[in-house]
Parts: C-alpha cells; structure tokens; sequence
C-alpha cells in the first residue's frame, strides 16, 4: 500500500511545480508560499479537529525546526528559484536532496548504504550533472543557488522528521499539523520583513493555483511524504523520490513548452535507470525478509 501512496504522490507533487511556476505571473515567490501555507495548514487543522485526532504538542523545539525546513525554507527558496528558472529544471535540481539527505542519514541516523544504492546515487549524480549542464556559462546562478538552498533545507527536514518519529509515538495528522503551523509563521515573519517587488494580481487561476498548492500538495502532499518516511528507509523514500522531477520535465514540456535537450533527455533516463536500481534492492531485500 506504501507503494500506491508514493506513485499518487509523485503524481500532484511533479505537476504542483507547473503551478507553481504559472502562479508566479500573478504574485511574488513569498506572498505565494504563505497563501499556500496558510490554506493547506487551515484545512489540516479543520480536518484532525473533525476527527479527533489532534495530540498535544511533542518535542516542541524539533518540530519547530521540522516546520522551518520542510516548510518554510523549503517553498519560500523554491519559489524564489522558480522566478528565474523553468519548472523542470528546478524540480530536478531540488531532488539533488536525496544526495544530501543521504549523507545527513548517513551522519545523524548512522544508516548504512547498499551497494546498489551507491550504483543508484553515482548514476543520479551523473544524471544531474547532464540536467544542470554546469558547463555552460550562461547558466542561472540565482534560480539554481535557490534550487540547491531548497533541497538542502528539504533534506535537513527529513532527518529531523526521523528523529521526531523515532522519539515519540506521535501521529502523521498531528505532526504534519504543527510542522506547518510553525512552518506557517516562519514564512509569515519573511513577509513582513522582505519587501515585496511584485504586487499580487488576483486571478482565477491563481485562485486554483493557491488551492491546489494549499490542499492537495501541501497538506496532503506532506502527510503522504510523512507516512512513507515512517515506513521506508530515508535513502530509499529519498532516492525513489527522483521519480517526480522526471514527471514535471515531461509536464512542463507539454504545458509549458519547455522542451529538454539532449543532455536533460540523457540524464532523465540516467536517472531512472538510477530508479529502476533502487526498485530491484528494495523488492529483493522484502523478499528475503519475508521468505
């Protein structure tokens, strides 16, 4: 069932970065992550009031540095990087976060690596180095620095939601709640204190755009991602998450006419095979626990 979760998560996260990118013809990167924010944690909320499964506040300082990481650091550096760059490369770049996520799992959660990951993250990184194409000069220093400042926050987030998970006994719902109300006032603090260059147009698209960021990607989004951390290994949730950039490179390619070149094209299929990788080490090693 795991399994069924991720593939409907790979789904609404890979085309929330189309969105994402439409929205910000209508408003600026900051304003956008508060309304998504704000209507995502408002519905959480709403929904774990209803049913009755809000759990008191756990290890406060943690989930408060949980809510900064996947939350506020996460949308407020993506957005800022997606102003300047287009939606697939952006998404790419910030799933160089298994890479970092590796090594803090590594560091923090002492979790060995296999031998096929280590074949899966040598091919992602060759991957990569093809979708970024450092060598060339006219490249967006601005869109990618934000991009790689996301994946490292988003990384750092997800050790910090394993140590919370393994601490306590405390449910998704709860701690998906309070990381983004905390998440919430970080980005809510960054709007009052960073001039806004670029007023906000309300459109009905933008409208959609705040709804689907807010609910779907958001708050689902997250609780999905929580769950999957609480039943996978960091390095495998992290790598196999590789999957939906690859998706957004193809979407925004259809709806935003972004098309890839040669090298994009060539690190998409590194990085996949890279996933078929990790698939084959993961359903081997359930088998032979279950033999």
């Amino acid at each position: 069932m795991v399994y069924l979760y991720f593939a409907f998560l790979v789904i609404i996260w890979s085309y929330s970065w189309v969105v994402a990118k439409l929205a910000l013809e209508f408003t600026n990167p900051i304003e956008f992550s508060l309304l998504r924010t704000v209507i995502g944690t408002i519905v959480i909320f709403l929904f774990i009031v209803s049913v009755k499964k809000l759990q008191k506040l756990k290890e406060p300082f943690l989930v408060a540095l949980l809510g900064l990481t996947q939350t506020t650091g996460f949308f407020i550096f993506a957005n800022l990087s997606l102003v300047w760059g287009g939606a697939g490369k952006v998404s790419m770049l910030i799933y160089t976060m298994p890479f970092w996520s590796i090594i803090l799992a590594g560091i923090i959660l002492k979790e060995t690596i296999s031998q096929a990951q280590k074949i899966a993250i040598a091919g992602s990184f060759i991957g990569l180095t093809f979708i970024i194409e450092p060598w060339k000069l006219q490249s967006n220093f601005l869109s990618d620095f934000f991009a790689i400042l996301s994946a490292i926050s988003w990384a750092a987030s997800i050790t910090i939601a394993k140590i919370i998970l393994n601490k306590q006994k405390m449910n998704i719902l709860s701690l998906n709640a309070y990381q983004m109300l905390f998440g919430f006032i970080g980005i809510l603090l960054c709007w009052f204190l960073i001039p806004q260059q670029k007023e906000t147009v309300f459109s009905s698209y933008l409208i959609f755009a705040v709804l689907y960021a807010g609910i779907v990607a958001t708050a689902l989004g997250w609780f999905l991602w929580l769950y999957i951390l609480q039943k996978m290994r960091v390095n495998t949730a992290s790598l196999s998450s590789l999957a939906v950039p690859i998706l957004t490179i193809l979407e925004s390619w259809i709806q935003l006419g972004e098309k890839p070149n040669i090298f994009e094209l060539i690190g998409v299929l590194l990085i996949s095979l890279s996933l078929f990788i990790i698939y084959l080490d993961t359903t081997s090693k359930i088998k032979k626990v279950t033999a």
